[in-house]
């Protein structure tokens, strides 16, 4: 998930740098909430879903699930992600500053879910689709609002231990870890 955040950071710096005079300077990572983070996370997880398939089919065989049963899942999820959008775009605002808004709100929809999708899958090595296709069976029977509540509870868990500067971005301490 830090890579995803690295990734949206670096892709809009010619939206964030117009912002920088207004925004201020701390050694603190900008930090979103829970709630923000598995927004993020549900709304990335159609892009994901079709990026995983696409990086495994070379190494996964026609009868997985990955391969069965991966256009059915995203078209299911997608219809959540969507629901997602207004609490992405606060978390973006957080992170990035209100300077997103310049570049509309389509770009700014396409530009979040392609850059997360890929930042994820990018992430998965082609060794590992197999697991992966297990991961994605086992959850496939949740609501992705689960999936992603579970994706960021992990997340927050692995930062746990984490010092300042560890990270791009950091779970806001207000909200409570939820």
């Amino acid at each position: 998930m830090r890579t995803v955040i690295t990734l949206l950071a670096l892709t809009l710096t010619p939206v964030a740098a117009t912002a920088a005079p207004a925004a201020k300077v701390t050694d603190q990572a900008p930090c979103m909430t829970r709630p923000q983070l598995e927004a993020l996370i549900t709304y990335a997880l159609p892009s994901v879903i079709e990026g995983v398939t696409e990086k495994c089919a070379g190494t996964l065989s026609a009868d997985t699930y990955l391969r069965r049963s991966s256009a059915a899942l995203a078209a299911r999820y997608r219809v959540d992600s969507d629901r997602q959008w207004p609490l992405v775009r606060s978390a973006m605002n957080a992170m990035i500053g209100p300077k997103l808004g310049d570049i509309g709100e389509s770009m700014q929809k396409t530009l979040v879910s392609s850059v997360a999708g890929a930042a994820i899958v990018d992430s998965i090595a082609t060794k590992d689709c197999g697991t992966v296709n297990e991961v994605v069976e086992l959850l496939s029977p949740l609501p992705s609002a689960n999936v992603g509540r579970l994706t960021a509870l992990l997340a927050v868990l692995g930062m746990k231990n984490d010092k300042p500067g560890d990270n791009a971005f950091a779970i806001c301490p207000a909200s409570g870890g939820r």
